[in-house]
């Protein structure tokens, strides 16, 4: 059972949540947290480019007043498959970000293998979100810098207020003290 009494437990996204989730985020937890400075780097810019592409499918498949296009979606779906197939970011001029790191690997694997499997398993899906808020957790110090060098380098023109959606929704309300 979770430990209510641990800080991250009082986070806006957390409240409300069932103790079962909570469970699955304390398991996910000291996985994210054993990688070294520079795998929470990399990590970091993994989890922004893949908050970016999960708020803009969300927003696409619901067809949202507020929806930045099907052509981006695309773009950035496509973009985040083939970090997720290369184990790396190409970042133009900013160089490329290795992913192949074996506790990194694994992180990255899980998350797909939770998501995909959850598309079927509702159980499974809430372990995928589970597993994502404690990546957003433990990621938060560097989930703005991380967002805004995938900006800058990614090779798509991400709009100001789809960038301030990902800290509004994903950073902000995960960031502890």
């Amino acid at each position: 059972m979770a430990k209510v009494n641990e800080a991250w437990c009082a986070l806006e996204p957390l409240q409300n949540r069932s103790d079962e989730f909570l469970d699955h985020v304390a398991a996910f937890l000291p996985q994210v947290q054993a990688l070294t400075a520079d795998q929470k780097r990399a990590m970091a810019l993994f989890k922004a480019a893949e908050l970016v592409n999960a708020l803009l499918q969300i927003r696409e498949r619901r067809q949202a007043e507020d929806r930045f296009g099907a052509e981006l979606a695309k773009a950035s779906f496509d973009r985040v498959r083939a970090v997720i197939r290369n184990r790396s970011i190409d970042l133009g001029a900013q160089g490329v970000v290795d992913l192949r790191d074996p506790p990194i690997r694994a992180l990255i694997d899980e998350g797909c293998r939770l998501f995909h499997a959850g598309k079927s398993d509702p159980a499974l899906y809430q372990k995928a979100l589970a597993l994502s808020a404690s990546q957003c957790i433990v990621l938060n110090p560097s989930l703005e810098a991380a967002l805004m060098g995938y900006a800058s380098g990614c090779g798509l023109l991400l709009p100001t207020a789809l960038l301030q959606a990902v800290r509004e929704d994903f950073i902000a309300p995960y960031r502890l003290g």
